[in-house]
């Protein structure tokens, strides 16, 4: 009798002491599978992703230098935008960099020779090495340098698509008003890249530029491109042809037409939106805004975010119809 009561107590602690195994052993899955990497990071079974790298090449040469994703994306800010802007316009640029980043990446150019993207501005985007980066604050380094790292902390898991895909998120400084079609710059269909209203950027202080052609530098230019000149100096420019945002698309000079991006990188233009008057041997240009005009406008951001515009609300004005990621 007693040695059968020892073998029920015996019977009855098993019953009571395997259930609280088990569930233990379940509590563990569970807490790898969400608390996260720190949770389980002395798990030797546990795989860990690298911490993402950039193969940049250099806007000079064809050295290419591999780095971290986030030095990257500092890099860029620094060299494409005014580190005096609001934070959330800092981070809808990242966001539209780091997209853009991606979208190069996946299309593998050759002229990369294995790079993922190119650090010249006026490839790809631009990128400052921490180097230039005090060169060009000096003074101002860590208190910039500090401002865009938290916001690349912040925002440099996301990126933009639209049905799908990574998108050509392209930007410039300043708009004239309203952003571009991309069709009227570049040709193509880009659903998200069409013409935006930007108000803020007429109150930029550098919205309006001029620049000032003498007439035989004017005519010395232009015979490049085959043009034959007659008559009078006043006479040389018939017809100007502009797009709905009011950028010149063609402009007829003599017995040649030309684009209005052709005319802006003859004369160094700061935007395809001019108008050209001679007077007395000159031929000026009144320039309004600042690069090609498709996408966001970095003025623009700025002056929504310092109206209250969030980084999401910045990004869904610019860039129509995307999907922040």
């Amino acid at each position: 009798m007693k040695n059968y009561t020892l073998i029920c107590f015996f019977l009855a602690l098993g019953m009571i002491l395997f259930p609280l195994v088990s569930i233990d052993k379940t509590s563990d899955v569970i807490s790898q599978e969400f608390l996260g990497e720190e949770a389980v990071q002395n798990d030797e079974n546990v795989i860990t992703e690298a911490v993402p790298t950039v193969k940049v090449m250099s806007a000079n040469s064809d050295d290419i230098t591999e780095m971290p994703l986030k030095e990257y994306l500092i890099g860029v800010v620094a060299e494409e935008m005014n580190a005096s802007y609001h934070e959330e316009a800092i981070k809808a640029q990242i966001i539209a960099s780091h997209t853009l980043l991606i979208y190069i990446k996946n299309k593998n150019p050759e002229s990369l020779n294995g790079a993922d993207i190119s650090g010249d501005s006026n490839t790809h985007q631009g990128f400052l090495t921490e180097e230039r980066q005090k060169e060009k604050w000096k003074d101002n380094y860590e208190t910039n340098y500090n401002k865009i790292a938290k916001c690349v902390d912040e925002v440099m898991d996301y990126t933009l698509q639209y049905d799908g895909e990574y998108i050509n998120a392209a930007f410039h400084s300043i708009s004239n008003g309203k952003t571009e079609n991309v069709s009227d710059v570049w040709g193509g269909n880009y659903p998200y890249l069409v013409s935006v209203a930007s108000a803020g950027d007429k109150l930029s202080p550098a919205f309006q530029s001029e620049v000032t052609v003498t007439e035989s530098d004017f005519k010395k230019a232009l015979k490049e491109k085959g043009i034959s000149f007659s008559d009078k100096p006043e006479n040389w420019i018939k017809k100007i042809t502009n797009t709905k945002t009011g950028m010149v698309k063609t402009i007829e000079i003599c017995d040649k037409t030309l684009t209005g991006r052709e005319i802006r990188s003859l004369f160094s233009l700061r935007s395809s939106t001019f108008t050209c008057k001679y007077k007395d041997g000159n031929f000026i240009f009144t320039v309004n805004g600042y690069g090609h005009g498709v996408g966001m406008s970095q003025y623009g951001a700025d002056y929504m975010a310092r109206q209250g515009s969030t980084y999401e609300e910045i990004l869904k004005h610019y860039y129509t119809g995307v999907e922040i990621v």
